[in-house]
């Protein structure tokens, strides 16, 4: 073992972000450890052969790596999440959605001063079409940026109504 040996902090960061970028693979046990074998390897010049061989400026360098390999994962979920639904754009990857999106969907439903049962109705009117009739059909982004895009857009009209009366009274008064 090297006498810089890699920390036990980069090792756990090191096998945590290996798990997130693998994760999708379903590998076995044994896969698994062969293949991060491998990138330790590869990594290190073939100095390396296991994990716990690395130094801490090799552990680094495989750190970096993994963390951009993590980050380009997650900026392509975000986009097939944001444009999932969207007209153009086909859904080549079937998302559920996110706590983040239903929060959206409940806080603009709310300062529309929409219930649940008029948003439910809202939905099985406009967008009966898609297959949806409830907040209950709302199982993939796409499905639930279809109704979050429309109650945006009567949001959008709304608050541009109120602005020009506003506009129209100060000009009276």
């Amino acid at each position: 073992m090297p006498a810089t040996a890699i920390t036990s902090s980069q090792l756990r960061r090191l096998l945590s972000l290996w798990r997130e970028w693998t994760r999708p693979l379903r590998l076995g046990r044994e896969q698994d450890r062969a293949l991060r074998h491998y990138y330790v390897e590869l990594f290190s010049g073939g100095r390396a052969r296991a994990t716990k061989d690395l130094s801490r400026e090799e552990a680094q360098r495989v750190i970096a790596a993994l963390a951009r390999q993590v980050r380009a994962a997650e900026s392509r979920v975000h986009w097939a999440a944001g444009t999932a639904g969207r007209q153009g754009f086909p859904e080549w990857r079937r998302l559920p959605p996110s706590a983040s999106a239903w929060r959206s969907l409940w806080g603009t439903a709310r300062a529309l001063g929409m219930s649940r049962e008029q948003l439910n109705a809202f939905i099985r009117a406009r967008y009966a079409k898609f297959g949806l009739s409830g907040t209950g059909d709302l199982r993939t982004m796409a499905n639930l940026n279809r109704v979050l895009w429309g109650l945006k857009a009567m949001l959008r009209r709304r608050n541009a109504n109120l602005t020009r009366t506003r506009q129209a009274s100060n000009r009276a008064a």
